[in-house]
């Protein structure tokens, strides 16, 4: 008979993989755990996944675990900072012990994947939903949401649409380079490294490139003018609102920009007095109907 136990003993080889074992003071198998964090600052974000709302029902849960975790990284990513320690809370309604085996071979090729050491965590019984607490540290100083600066450039660091594509695919049972990439979503830790010292904000695009750059806006208290021609997008306006891709949206000066490969990082528009960000089209105005993807509506 299946027990909490049982399925806590499924993580315990996962336990001490990485580089990061000199910070571990007191790992998994206490209530809680220790770690030294040798005098520097720590990073920490908490992302929660949940069934037929982040992942279809069907989601095999190997694949349930790894995207669970790729996207609770990205949050580190768009913070200049690359990741060390990580806790995941499961809660789950399966009975079958092999349903917490394949669960946990996510979670290993999560942890070699992205050198991240799997500190802790909890089981318990219920719909399917994953908890996953990430903790790293800064590659140099914090890039916040609220840095931006009228006059400075917005870039993006990749396609969007992807995440939206990928869906689809895997709806259709289409193993396609998307269908992959929506279960296996790349935060973009090397970029992020690269723009900590030259981007004034940033944010992930993990709810849509309109809703994730209204909240630099909002918080740098600055509008935006971004035109649509010069978004690198798969399909069309929609891909600007799915959310889903996990690149990163910043802003830098011009000067700083001349530091960027441009065939890695496309300049989308300009930062501007006001608090309203304008999308222009074959230079019209046009409306945005959908700012993203809200997991309340």
């Amino acid at each position: 008979m299946i027990s909490e136990k049982k399925i806590l003993k499924t993580f315990q080889h996962l336990i001490k993989q990485s580089d990061a074992d000199d910070l571990i003071i007191v790992g998994s198998g206490d209530d809680a755990a220790v770690l030294d964090t040798k005098g520097r600052n720590i990073v920490h974000s908490l992302d929660i996944s949940k069934i037929n709302t982040h992942f279809p029902s069907n989601f095999l849960p190997e694949d349930i675990a790894y995207r669970s975790v790729a996207v609770a990284l990205s949050d580190l990513a768009a913070m200049g900072a690359y990741p060390s320690f990580m806790t995941i809370g499961l809660t789950c309604d399966s009975k079958d012990l092999k349903w917490y085996e394949d669960f946990t071979t996510g979670i290993d090729n999560s942890i070699k994947d992205f050198k991240v050491e799997l500190v802790g965590g909890d089981v318990t019984f219920g719909e399917i939903s994953v908890c996953v607490n990430v903790f790293g540290f800064l590659f140099k100083e914090p890039l916040k949401r609220s840095g931006a600066i009228p006059g400075e450039k917005i870039y993006v660091t990749g396609t969007l649409g992807m995440g939206r594509q990928g869906l689809e695919d895997f709806k259709k049972n289409i193993n396609s380079e998307f269908s992959k990439k929506f279960k296996k979503p790349e935060p973009q830790f090397v970029k992020s490294k690269h723009i900590s010292n030259l981007a004034s904000s940033c944010i992930d695009i993990s709810d849509g490139l309109i809703k994730d750059l209204s909240s630099i806006c909002s918080m740098s208290n600055v509008g935006a003018s971004i035109n649509f021609e010069d978004i690198p997008i798969l399909k069309d306006i929609d891909d600007l609102t799915y959310g889903d891709d996990f690149e990163l949206c910043f802003t830098i000066s011009e000067e700083n920009a001349l530091c960027l490969d441009k065939s890695e990082y496309f300049c989308i528009g300009e930062i501007i007095e006001g608090e309203k960000i304008s999308l222009f089209k074959d230079n019209n105005l046009i409306e945005i109907e959908k700012d993203g993807w809200d997991s309340f509506k």
